[in-house]
């Protein structure tokens, strides 16, 4: 067992080769933040023209149906962009030549896919969040479980959508759980190796930010919040680019045996091993 974990993060240890190599990659989940930011800064907007704030924060149906909206953008928006960058990392893998447009153009592609796993994703969102809202702890076990089920039953949805080519919510939610469940481990354990080095990666822009709310005054304050934003921003972009590198990996040996990425220079026998 502890072997998987070992590997988990001998994964992640070659990602972030791939992802050096590739630098480029980071810009389409920054594009992705950019658009999530700009779409929310948009409804906002436009609550405030209308007039109907005090609603969305008081009267159930406006909350609710606001909070489906920012699932349904969050979740479209970010799988779109992850969707580019796995089209790009597979592609990266094959020696071929790849581009930021040639992701985009990948993922608008399977637009329709993303969209009916974004209403799906933002429809059981809102109801969990009702039930932790109406039905007190029972509500918020319920939550609880959801969230944990979820990230782990789609944790290879995009690669899914994006390199499966088969239609239908309902099969590649069961192709993504049947992928975790056969490489868990190392889908663990890499997971945890990636969050534990842009933690490390972020964390002068974390200090930096509480320096520069709780301590630093006038123009001081400014340039260490603005420095600290950028480390953090910069630690999420390389954060979700070497996630989506991982997820192509595993996805790519787990269902074609293909010993790409991360894989590529290593002995196959020491790659997913019956013991």
């Amino acid at each position: 067992m502890p072997s998987k974990y070992r590997r988990g993060l001998d994964i992640t240890t070659e990602s972030l080769g791939v992802f050096r190599r590739h630098p480029k990659l980071a810009i389409l989940p920054l594009l992705s933040l950019l658009a999530v930011g700009g779409a929310f800064a948009l409804l906002a907007a436009v609550a405030f023209r209308h007039g109907i704030v005090d609603s969305v924060l008081t009267n159930d149906r406006y909350k609710y149906g606001a909070l489906f909206c920012a699932f349904a953008i969050s979740s479209s928006v970010a799988t779109f962009f992850n969707a580019a960058v796995v089209h790009c990392a597979s592609r990266v893998f094959d020696d071929e030549e790849t581009s930021i447009r040639d992701g985009l153009a990948a993922a608008w592609r399977v637009r329709r896919r993303i969209a009916v796993w974004a209403v799906v994703a933002a429809t059981l969102g809102t109801v969990f969040y009702i039930l932790d809202e109406k039905f007190g702890a029972f509500g918020s076990l319920a939550r609880l479980v959801f969230d944990l089920t979820w990230a782990l039953l789609t944790y290879f949805i995009v690669p899914v959508i994006v390199l499966d080519h088969a239609d239908g919510i309902r099969r590649q939610l069961r192709h993504s759980g049947s992928l975790f469940r056969d490489t868990w481990g190392e889908s663990v354990s890499a997971s945890l190796g990636v969050s534990f080095v842009f933690f490390v990666v972020a964390l002068p822009g974390l200090v930096l930010l509480g320096a520069g709310y709780f301590v630093l005054h006038g123009s001081l304050a400014l340039g260490a919040l603005v420095g600290g934003g950028l480390i953090v921003v910069a630690a999420i972009v390389g954060s979700q680019t070497v996630t989506a590198i991982v997820r192509t990996a595993l996805y790519r040996y787990a269902t074609e045996g293909d010993r790409v990425g991360p894989f590529a220079a290593r002995d196959p026998d020491t790659v997913f091993p019956e013991n």
